[in-house]
């Protein structure tokens, strides 16, 4: 079993992302920030789905707008589907990163209180 592309941001411009978790991982080395990360079920594309690094986070609307332009909202409660959980173990080995942060509790307190 191996990891497939989505389609171009621009062809899938948003994605419906469920049950999902937010990581922190030192994607560009140990002594750069730590960049964060979605991982979860894209309803859409119906595969695990792993986001470039998150640039803005919308509680109210639970949308995350990442790096490369994409919109993820999240549907539905925390918690990795074993697919999304694969795809972000396959991720994290060809990016050689063996750090993480699961932060999701810290999505899930933003929306809670500012959603």
């Amino acid at each position: 079993m191996g990891i497939g592309t989505i389609p171009p941001v621009q062809q899938r411009p948003e994605v419906s992302l469920g049950y999902w978790q937010v990581f922190e991982v030192p994607l560009r080395g140990p002594t750069r920030p730590w960049t964060r990360h979605l991982a979860g079920w894209s309803y859409e594309d119906r595969q695990g789905q792993v986001s470039s690094a998150v640039k803005v986070f919308d509680t109210s609307t639970k949308t995350f707008i990442t790096a490369s332009g994409r919109r993820y909202r999240l549907m539905g409660s925390p918690g990795l589907h074993d697919d999304a959980a694969y795809v972000w173990t396959q991720w994290k080995a060809m990016g050689l990163i063996t750090e993480e942060r699961d932060v999701t509790g810290e999505v899930v307190d933003l929306i809670r209180c500012c959603g």
